[in-house]
């Protein structure tokens, strides 16, 4: 059995939600009759551009807001933004209750669209007295979101009223537990210098210094050869040599250039590290750390699965890479065994980074990429995503570990987006998969985004402190 061709995607989403859209039409297998059509087209480019507008305009009318609640102005613009994103539209008609008074509540408004009537019953006659007027920017019942879910007032739509909507348990989530990432001591003062003196030492090197000793993988970009210093014979290293021809062919050039210069800059135990790049007129060239325990996948593929204590072990290698990399406001987007790569130890470390992408704390981008069985529900929809789409993708990694496949499947990458579209929850667990660890999965695997774990207010922490991490140290 050789090497899975399971192919990544940059940019496929027009196609995949058309496919998505008309697959649903002829689900009971029924093939209409051919006629004449009409169809109106709109390239990839121009569909991204109108989607990331359509958001971020979108977005930036909840933070203004939120930005003119005096309970919210204390919170920095990344809790703010957090807000904006778990906020929900929600419409009523003329004359219909959005609050009654005496009744419990839980969720917090503010008036998009619309005006609405704030009144109190009267207790001698028992009639509606009107105390006020609310429109567009105003807001009402937020106690309930401290606690206080008795409404002491009505309120009442007039006309057609859209408001944004907040309820307690996503506030709570979000509010008072949002870390200040600068704060994160990943990198402390004497790894920096060890990897300050290792930039000094490699940048002084050529092409030249090298021997190849053997071919470690061959693809369409190119190989990767296992070199050796000449002057130390004892120092190998993965010398990764693309064709500049094909980068062009394929445009490329940003996922090679994010990959150097992430790579480059990432000091964590379970990243592949990059020393230095090379090129001549025909290659570029990444000596990078030779990783000789080869693919993930390679182990998965003969064993078939894996047990529980060695998909934790793994697991929490990646967890351990998406908290440094998350730290730095970078997303992953390529998760899966092909792309870790085990070390001398046995420990896994990610590798390829030609989707990651720099997006800062707190942000969306729009680009569609990815392995179609790990890509997350709100890219697929082009909703923007952030690095809760890595969170997604690790459940998908864990399921894949524990059962040998993915859990979303199909014959082409189209059909695979629409069972993903379907959830978690349409899918049934192997018998072999444990309570706990099946628990963790669909947690990671939310599709909203705000409600996946890793995406809450203690963030990475609560996944390295649920049921199925018990007592799992990955430095034992």
């Amino acid at each position: 059995m050789g090497k899975r061709e399971r192919e990544t995607y940059p940019c496929a989403v027009a196609m995949a939600t058309l496919t998505v859209l008309f697959g649903r039409l002829s689900s009971d297998g029924l093939l209409p009759p051919l006629t004449h059509v009409k169809l109106w087209a709109i390239d990839r480019q121009c569909f991204q551009t109108i989607m990331m507008r359509t958001g971020l305009i979108k977005h930036n009318e909840y933070m203004d807001f939120l930005k003119s609640v005096p309970t919210f102005q204390s919170l920095t613009e990344e809790t703010l933004s957090k807000l904006a994103d778990v906020m929900e539209e929600t419409h009523y008609d003329d004359g219909e209750f959005i609050i009654r008074q005496g009744a419990r509540g839980d969720t917090f408004f503010i008036i998009s669209k619309g005006m609405v009537n704030v009144t109190q019953t009267d207790p001698s006659s028992q009639e509606p007295v009107l105390l006020r007027e609310l429109g567009r920017g105003d807001w009402f019942g937020e106690r309930a979101l401290q606690g206080e879910d008795v409404r002491t007032a009505n309120v009442v739509a007039v006309d057609s009223v859209t408001c944004l909507v907040i309820d307690r348990d996503s506030f709570k989530h979000l509010i008072g537990g949002l870390e200040d990432v600068s704060n994160k001591g990943y990198e402390d003062a004497e790894l920096k210098a060890k990897y300050e003196a290792e930039n000094a030492f490699f940048s002084s090197l050529k092409l030249t210094d090298f021997n190849i000793i053997d071919t470690l993988g061959v693809g369409g970009f190119g190989r990767v050869e296992l070199v050796q210093l000449k002057s130390e014979e004892a120092k190998t290293f993965a010398m990764k040599i693309l064709k500049k021809r094909h980068i062009v062919d394929t445009r490329q050039q940003e996922h090679i250039r994010a990959e150097k210069h992430i790579m480059a800059d990432a000091h964590c135990d379970f990243v592949v590290r990059l020393y230095r790049t090379f090129k001549d007129s025909k290659y570029l060239y990444m000596l990078m750390e030779a990783c000789l325990g080869g693919e993930l996948w390679t182990i998965l593929r003969d064993r078939g699965s894996f047990d529980d204590t060695t998909t934790r072990f793994y697991t929490g290698c990646v967890v351990e890479a998406f908290a440094y990399l998350h730290a730095k406001g970078i997303i992953y987007r390529d998760l899966k065994p092909e792309n870790l790569l085990l070390d001398s130890h046995g420990y896994a470390k990610l590798v390829d980074f030609g989707f990651a992408k720099k997006i800062g704390y707190c942000k969306k981008t729009w680009t569609f990429c990815g392995t179609p069985e790990y890509v997350a529900p709100e890219i697929i929809l082009n909703k923007g995503h952030d690095v809760s789409a890595d969170y997604w993708s690790l459940g998908i990694l864990m399921y894949e570990l524990l059962t040998g496949s993915p859990p979303f499947t199909g014959p082409d990458p189209m059909k695979t987006y629409n069972v993903i579209l379907r959830g978690i929850d349409m899918i049934e667990f192997p018998k072999k998969v444990t309570k706990n660890a099946a628990n963790l999965i669909k947690k990671l695997c939310r599709d909203n985004p705000i409600e996946r774990l890793g995406n809450l207010k203690n963030g990475v922490k609560d996944i390295q402190k649920h049921k199925w991490f018990e007592g799992f140290n990955g430095k034992d």
